[in-house]
């Protein structure tokens, strides 16, 4: 984590500031307030729309989580200083697992940590070291938008909500259904590093077993092994192809903001009564008040909801422009509602603490509410305009490292088609020379089996005519024998002319296989130059092919930050074409249908692999809502109908 610091002299104190991706380190006046503190963190992360966030410390005497104070000193507020050189461990933490996470929690710190991430390595070390004098603190949102797409104007304030909403559902601070939750890990596993094929095929070392991909209760519930989650969640990533980092946080907050869970800060209170009886109601405050049996309170940046039994589903919901004021005092907090100055509400909560924190929310997301309705300031628009400038210039570099890619991408297509078809080439005339050189050598042997018949003809002839000479020889002798020896010379005679004859025709034709043999070779000689060539234009097409991969490897180098390729002069950048964008177009809809088959394909397998015994509360609940074809905003819809003396009156029966 980056640290950032400054001189400490004697009458100041450290202060540890632990965002959610950094560490920072300041050195206060022991007489700055808090607002000093929160405008040297915003200003040194970079961040404008501070109005969401807040810092949160460990209350040294309730031993609670408690937001700081900007109106009070520091030192005035109940923090620990940490005086000690080496601590092994938090004062007084309320737990001591590996796991436990405060400055990521947005309810209060329990016995026992649900977070599926381990502390980071200046966390979760044996032993810390701290100058005398050290205040700890963390920063946190505190407030949410109602509209996180619109609203949210820096890519910073974008960025900060990504890692505090992805922690608190890993954490199960907000309720995510196991088949979201999967779609939620593939795009944070898309925004920090980038297509999934760009990794694989880089010589980077990936190990997803190191990553947090799912809050526990996803391994608990569900009979699927962690690879077969892997298998799953790897799917869904490879949709996400080409999307920036960016785009990728944006996707996974308007996911979340659809759960039923986001933005909201629960508080269980006590029985509620209205403040028009006066006589109860002054007969209660004289008693203790119990805390109600599954009872609860939640606001965010909508308003106020109540719930019973159903955390998912509020019973009673008013609005932030049906609510007057908010008042609290000790424990007991007092609902003033618009019109009917007589219509109001007060309810308990355990601590005076919660009392005060359920009015700092109360009011600030009220605050927040009005202001949204109001007119922008100068402030907020200058902000989006330059938001939007940079917006503008981001989609421009964009879309022509998009075009070049598809460029890059038709070129390679292009090199690849031809390099087939050489090889296709090459092997056709690799086989034609088989072919010939088969050839030439069944010639080569006929040519070998004629010159050995002609040579044993031949012989046959000289030893016949050796036969007729001694036949001659022997008419000499005997008249008789002479005529005898004349047919026989006469028929020898045309035996050997025959022969001869044959003699001749086979000379012949081993002569025309000779001449045959030739032109063969001379055909081999051919193809084989030919094949030479072809090899030696495959060889410069391949290391034209390495050298553009090399170059276009070397570009997309960062997985997250695109550089544009260096600037040709000599060569025009062409205009986007139509056909590229329409093939865009319908490579993205193939994408998105994919992915809807892929997650109701992982929601049924999830439905069949349940294990029902390990279902907790909000697992029922989200069922049952599901099954009445229920979802977030249409249970506000519900417990918002109605006119405000109605939904008053459902609060008393509650």
């Amino acid at each position: 984590m980056p640290v950032f610091s400054s001189k400490k002299k004697s009458d100041e104190y450290c202060c540890k500031i632990f965002t959610m991706d950094a560490e920072l380190q300041f050195t206060v006046e022991a007489t700055a307030k808090g607002h000093t503190l929160f405008s040297l963190v915003c200003q040194t992360i970079g961040l404008r729309e501070h109005w969401y966030f807040g810092l949160k410390f460990l209350d040294k005497i309730t031993n609670e989580w408690t937001w700081l104070q900007m109106n009070k000193t520091i030192l005035s507020q109940p923090l620990h200083i940490l005086s000690n050189t080496i601590l092994s461990k938090r004062p007084d933490s309320p737990n001591t697992s590996d796991n436990f996470k405060p400055h990521l929690l947005r309810s209060p710190p329990t016995s026992a940590s649900n977070s599926t991430l381990s502390l980071p390595s200046s966390l979760s070390s044996g032993g810390q070291q701290y100058p005398k004098g050290t205040l700890e603190l963390y920063f946190v949102v505190k407030f949410y938008p109602e509209d996180i797409t619109n609203e949210l104007i820096q890519d910073i304030t974008r960025h900060l909500f990504y890692l505090q909403v992805k922690q608190d559902i890993l954490n199960m601070d907000i309720y995510c259904p196991p088949d979201t939750a999967a779609h939620l890990a593939s795009l944070a596993l898309q925004a920090k590093f980038s297509d999934y094929d760009q990794i694989i095929s880089s010589s980077e070392p990936f190990n997803l077993e190191s990553e947090a991909l799912l809050p526990l209760s996803c391994f608990q519930k569900i009979e699927l092994s962690r690879t077969d989650w892997f298998d799953r969640i790897i799917a869904l990533w490879r949709t996400h192809a080409s999307l920036t980092r960016d785009e990728s946080e944006m996707a996974y907050l308007k996911h979340a903001q659809d759960l039923d869970m986001f933005g909201l800060s629960f508080f269980e209170i006590s029985k509620m009564q209205g403040a028009n009886k006066s006589n109860t109601l002054s007969q209660q405050q004289s008693d203790q008040p119990s805390i109600a049996a599954e009872l609860w309170l939640g606001i965010d940046s909508l308003g106020i909801r109540f719930y019973k039994k159903n955390k998912l589903r509020p019973e009673v919901f008013f609005s932030w422009c049906d609510i007057k004021s908010v008042t609290a005092h000790d424990k007991k907090v007092i609902l003033n509602m618009v019109g009917d100055k007589h219509a109001t509400f007060a309810f308990y909560s355990a601590k005076s603490s919660v009392s005060k924190e359920i009015l700092d929310l109360a009011t600030g997301n009220h605050e927040l509410y009005m202001r949204r309705r109001r007119e922008e300031s100068i402030e907020i628009q200058q902000m989006r305009y330059f938001e939007e400038q940079q917006k503008k210039e981001k989609l421009r570099v964009f879309a022509r490292e998009r075009q070049l890619r598809l460029q890059a991408e038709k070129e390679r297509d292009e090199i690849e088609r031809k390099f087939i078809e050489y090889q296709q080439q090459m092997k056709e005339i690799h086989d034609t020379l088989l072919k010939y050189q088969e050839a030439a050598e069944l010639l080569a042997r006929k040519a070998h089996i004629s010159s050995e018949e002609a040579r044993l003809q031949a012989e046959k002839a000289i030893e016949i005519e050796t036969q007729l000479e001694r036949c001659k020889y022997e008419m000499n002798r005997n008249e008789e024998e002479k005529r005898l020896y004349a047919r026989q010379i006469s028929e020898c005679e045309q035996i050997i002319s025959t022969l001869v004859n044959d003699s001749v025709k086979n000379r012949n034709e081993a002569e025309e296989l000779k001449l045959e043999v030739a032109k063969w070779r001379v055909a081999e000689a051919a193809a084989r130059e030919k094949l030479l060539s072809i090899t030696q234009l495959n060889q410069s097409i391949a290391v034209s092919t390495a050298a553009q991969h090399a170059q276009h490897n070397l570009a997309q180098s960062s997985p997250r930050t695109i550089s544009p390729p260096p600037y040709r002069p000599m060569h025009r950048v062409q205009e986007p074409n139509p056909n590229d964008e329409r093939a865009y177009l319908i490579e993205k809809q193939s994408k998105q249908a994919q992915l809807a088959l892929q997650l109701q394909d992982l929601k049924n397998v999830i439905q069949s692999k349940t294990i029902e015994g390990q279902k907790t509360q909000l697992d029922m609940d989200y069922e049952q809502n599901l099954a009445v074809g229920d979802n977030k905003y249409s249970t506000i819809q519900k417990a918002s109908s109605g006119t405000a003396s109605k939904r008053m009156a459902m609060l008393q029966d509650l």
